[in-house]
């Protein structure tokens, strides 16, 4: 389990880890919902990046932040490591910082 990895809930869902790598022995990770692109109706722009996973044009619901349980998370089907600085942009947006 790593930083910005996308993991496939049992759900369905997607969800991107936000959570540091150092913290990885908590019971949780801090997680952010990645919604289709056609089932949002609007988006803030730095609060909402777009990234395409498995050739799907993805939302990153920043808005619906959240911790979940690590046993919740299901596998790992991709990394948006390289999009670093859009994600961390969503997150300071988000909180204020």
């Amino acid at each position: 389990m790593a930083r910005f990895d996308v993991h496939l809930m049992a759900s369905g869902d997607l969800a991107l880890d936000c959570q540091s790598d150092q913290l990885e022995y908590l019971a949780s990770r801090f997680t952010v919902p990645l919604v289709p692109e056609s089932e949002t109706a609007s988006r803030i722009a730095p609060l909402h990046p777009t990234f395409e996973v498995r050739g799907e044009r993805l939302i990153m619901a920043t808005h619906l932040a959240g911790a979940v349980p690590v046993r919740a998370l299901g596998t790992a089907i991709a990394s948006l490591k390289t999009h670093e600085y859009e994600i961390q942009r969503a997150l300071d947006t988000l909180t204020g910082y």
